[in-house]
């Protein structure tokens, strides 16, 4: 915004008024250009549950773009803190609060934020952002929604191979599940369990509804050798993915898990697309819509790179022997 001095003034002007003025509508141009009010711009982050890290990746993603949440941006949070039956009434309020955009973790928030609004710019990060049924064409939305996705179901069957080709002997898979669950994971599970029998696997799920339970659902799937898990990736599991990680090292569980940070804090192996990523690259989607793009013109981008992570130190207290093929592939060996 360029501010011009006018002509010279009459000798009976207040010179020293006039400057005071004048500065003051130069001090206030910035204001002016982050909305049409000369409000602070707002958004709303809508979650089934609130990965910290995820968000401050998210938040991180913002400063990277000139943004400072709190000063230049303000972000509401509305977690329905793992209980799946709040976000309609979360997702209501977040519309009410008249934001630019909602920010959704995971498809059940972005399920819950577009039957709240077909308006509101809705930028959701999900494992697969047309099974869920959010957008019919990845090149180009058509509608409020935009995003990442990265392949949810396809990554299952992935992590399958993984953990088969890490221990052939397995014959029992556990899949650990969100409940209730969404569109994606039902198809999505459902083609692991296909997959699993064709190589004559037993295939258990089980659900988890509660952060709380995590500790005692692990609890309950202490098994001898032959037994596998997967776990689906959710808001509610990666929040916990710290304790996750230590509980299937502690109760001797052959796991492929999603993100790297699984394996960091213990877990066996874990394959996924960088979590965290993905989010400052969110990031980038709410700037675009601030400056006015819409999301139907917003293609849905998904990852090209992903990561094995392969926890060493957990292998050798379950007596695990990584394949030489597995350590070949492995981007990080923790030693």
């Amino acid at each position: 915004m360029t501010l011009a001095l006018p002509p010279p003034y009459g000798a009976g002007m207040d010179r020293r008024r006039f400057l005071l003025t004048w500065l003051a509508g130069v001090a206030a141009a910035p204001l002016a250009a982050n909305g049409q009010d000369g409000t602070v711009p707002r958004i709303v982050v809508l979650s089934l549950s609130a990965p910290p890290d995820q968000t401050q990746a998210f938040e991180h993603g913002l400063r990277l773009l000139g943004y400072e949440p709190g000063t230049t941006i303000s972000i509401d949070h509305h977690s329905a803190e793992a209980r799946s039956e709040r976000l309609p009434l979360l997702a209501r309020q977040a519309v009410g609060a008249h934001p630019r955009a909602i920010v959704a973790i995971g498809a059940t928030a972005a399920i819950a934020a577009q039957q709240a609004t077909k308006n509101l710019p809705i930028v959701a990060v999900t494992g697969d952002i047309v099974a869920a049924g959010l957008v019919g064409n990845l090149g180009r939305p058509e509608g409020n929604v935009t995003g990442l996705s990265f392949f949810a179901a396809d990554l299952m069957l992935k992590r399958l191979d993984l953990l088969l080709e890490l221990d052939p002997q397995i014959r029992r898979l556990t899949v650990v599940v969100q409940s209730p669950p969404h569109p994606t994971q039902v198809s999505g599970v459902a083609a692991v369990r296909a997959a699993a029998k064709k190589r004559g696997l037993e295939v258990q799920e089980v659900p988890l509804a509660r952060v709380e339970d995590v500790k005692a659902t692990f609890a309950k799937m202490r098994e001898p050798r032959g037994h596998g898990l997967l776990l689906w990736s959710s808001p509610i599991f990666d929040e916990r993915a710290g304790e996750i990680g230590r509980l299937a090292a502690e109760h001797r569980l052959v796991a492929i898990l999603p993100w790297k940070e699984y394996a960091l804090a213990g877990g066996l192996v874990a394959y996924a697309p960088d979590i965290l990523a993905l989010w400052r690259r969110a990031a980038t989607y709410v700037d675009r819509i601030l400056r006015g793009a819409k999301p139907a013109d917003l293609p849905i981008e998904q990852p090209t790179k992903f990561e094995l992570v392969i926890n060493m130190k957990t292998a050798k207290a379950l007596g695990v022997t990584i394949p030489p093929s597995l350590l070949l592939r492995a981007d990080q060996v923790i030693e």
